[in-house]
């Protein structure tokens, strides 16, 4: 009965505050302001002492939400903060004052969505709201710094305490040898994996920079003005997003490498680009505001591309990575920059585990890129390196890449260079020893039958001569470095459209008159690099002693022509590309076997140097070439 009652008097004070209010011009229907009321008057329990302002006509896709008045939503806030506030106190730990951070001011915490009733209020109470809310916030926030430095101190100190040492006591011995990080190991796997199928890596700073304009993080990439990306609570902005001048940020990914390259390169080319990012994101065991991406891009003449050779590529990395076991499949995926996309995913110790997307490059990408989407297609794909060593190596908790604790990197020791599959698979890599030693055992079984050693190339060698692209090529002419007193800079006809230009350190050791119009031989397949200032692209090939007190060129067969590739017999494969030169380090490897031999005939490992007209000499037998 005197719930009834009750009723019918707050109908009447409805009815009652409708009528008064019917001067102004509603565009929300009157049931519904009338349910909207009685819901905010029994959910605030406190007095309406403020009346509800009529909704503007821009409001009425509102009309059915829940109407809330200022003064409950500020007692919410008020008393939320002061929750919060006592939560932060009695915190012990510092994961506990940042598990308050996130359920309080993270981007789903508490005092987060209380911004969201402002869809409810009119413009004055939006302002309102948004003062208290921030007030609020910042209360908060310097009590949880303060209480933050407090228990992070005292838990250095209790640390500290735990591993105090008597510096009296004698030393402990060395750990041994130090380990690589998991994430570089990762890194390096993934690109030299691409660099073997013939992909050029991207790291040059022009190439690949860090900050980046919304052209190239969301506009070339065929993002749309509303994508969430490009949100300010997901990404860095250096500058006002909404300013009339062009918008810089903290780049969101490493696929504007790939606008760069596009613009930059004539296809067809492939390229991997490794590289850092940035998202705003609150930081836990799962998130982080810097991880680290692996874009890869191919572009081809159109057809010759296809979907089949992208998941043929991204099956055969995905091996490489996880282990030639590995279940692989493809799920139809959107992202703006592909048509068709996948996202594809590894089945990982029994369960099904999402590692990259990828998917053929949209023509309007290529488009506005500059290349024409009908002559030229491909496919680009990319993935994060943590979410990688994080699933490979069982890491638990992103935040121990970034500690630099060597404790951490000790439970590491094997990866890439050391034999991903045997780790992956707990078995003890020695099947390359086996080979090693079966190689070994058919040299001796040749060597007894009276074969020549020299003659035969060693059928286990993976980086042999053959890796070099050396070619003949005439000097046209040569000059004096203007900044460098002991380079001359040469250009040189190797049988290319245009001269090489390649810088030497011979002027302490020739004249130009000596140079110019000489036959020489360069190292063609060399990345091209800046020599105090300018651009050398490749090697002129000299003899010279132990101690580089005389230096001379070495010289190729009468007759042969500029850009006649230089070979060795029995080491006849192809030369590697410029990047794989560098990345592998092959002149390392292959160089210090590059000598002249007795009857002054330049050899590698013995076996001649020659084209088809003839043997390559030097005048300075017993020296090395390089």
């Amino acid at each position: 009965m005197i719930s009834t009652t009750l009723m019918n008097i707050f109908v009447l004070t409805a009815l009652l505050s409708l009528f008064i209010s019917s001067t102004t011009s509603f565009i929300v229907p009157h049931t519904t302001r009338v349910r909207a009321v009685a819901r905010a008057v029994i959910r605030s329990n406190v007095p309406l002492q403020q009346p509800l302002q009529p909704l503007a006509a821009s409001d009425t896709s509102n009309a059915d939400v829940d109407v809330e008045t200022l003064e409950s939503v500020l007692m919410k806030v008020n008393s939320m903060g002061a929750v919060g506030m006592s939560k932060v106190e009695s915190a012990s730990t510092s994961e506990e004052v940042e598990r308050v951070r996130l359920d309080y001011l993270g981007k789903k915490g508490q005092i987060t969505k209380v911004m969201s009733l402002m869809r409810t209020l009119n413009a004055d109470d939006k302002k309102a709201l948004g003062a208290a809310v921030n007030e609020v916030k910042q209360k908060m926030e310097d009590v949880l710094s303060t209480k933050k430095d407090a228990v992070v101190n005292e838990e250095l100190l209790a640390e500290m305490e735990s591993e105090r040492v008597d510096v009296t006591m004698p030393g402990i011995a060395s750990r041994g040898v130090g380990h690589r990080h998991p994430l570089s190991m990762i890194i390096e796997r993934a690109t030299d994996t691409f660099v073997k199928l013939g992909y050029d890596t991207v790291t040059e700073l022009e190439d690949s920079p860090e900050i980046e304009s919304d052209y190239y993080c969301f506009e070339a990439l065929n993002c749309p003005p509303d994508h969430p990306a490009r949100d300010m609570q997901d990404s860095f902005y250096l500058t006002d997003p909404d300013g009339p001048e062009e918008t810089y940020m903290l780049r969101t990914h490493t696929s504007a490498v790939q606008i760069h390259q596009m613009e930059k390169r004539k296809p067809p080319f492939r390229i991997v680009a490794p590289g850092r990012v940035y998202r705003r994101d609150d930081i836990d065991a799962t998130h982080s505001m810097i991880f680290h991406q692996i874009e890869i891009l191919a572009i081809e003449e159109k057809g010759k591309l296809t979907l089949g050779d992208l998941k043929g590529t991204v099956e055969y990395f995905l091996k490489q990575m996880f282990g030639p076991t590995i279940e692989v499949r493809f799920r139809g995926s959107f992202f703006p920059f592909t048509e068709p996309s996948m996202e594809v995913d590894v089945k990982f110790k029994g369960k099904w585990l999402e590692v990259l997307g990828c998917g053929m490059v949209d023509p309007r990408v290529l488009e506005k890129a500059g290349i024409d989407p009908e002559k030229f297609g491909g496919f680009a794909a990319g993935f994060g390196a943590e979410r990688f060593a994080m699933v490979i190596h069982g890491i638990s908790d992103i935040r121990e890449f970034y500690n630099g604790d060597n404790r951490f990197l000790e439970q590491f020791p094997h990866f890439g260079d050391q034999g991903i599959t045997a780790f992956l698979e707990g078995r003890v890599a020695e099947k390359k020893e086996e080979n090693a030693a079966g190689a070994e055992e058919k040299q001796k079984k040749k060597k007894a039958e009276g074969g020549s050693a020299a003659q035969a190339a060693p059928a286990s060698a993976e980086i042999d001569i053959s890796k070099l692209d050396i070619r003949v090529g005439t000097v046209v002419k040569a000059w004096k470095h203007e900044e460098a007193e002991k380079l001359y800079c040469e250009e040189i006809d190797i049988g290319e459209d245009e001269p090489r230009l390649i810088c030497s350190g011979l002027r302490n050791h020739m004249g130009l008159e000596e140079l110019e119009g000489k036959r020489v031989l360069v190292l063609a397949n060399l990345k091209a690099r800046k020599m105090v200032g300018v651009p050398s692209h490749g090697m002129v090939l000299c003899a010279f002693t132990d101690d580089d007190s005389e230096v001379k060129l070495v010289e190729p067969a009468e007759g042969a022509p500029n850009g006649a590739r230089v070979t060795v017999e029995g080491f006849e494969g192809e030369p590697a590309t410029e990047n794989q030169i560098l990345k592998k380090k092959m002149l390392d490897k292959i160089m210090p076997k590059l000598k002249v031999n007795g009857d002054g005939v330049v050899a590698w490992d013995g076996v001649p140097l020659a084209t088809e007209q003839g043997v390559v000499k030097s005048t300075m037998p017993g020296c090395s070439v390089g």
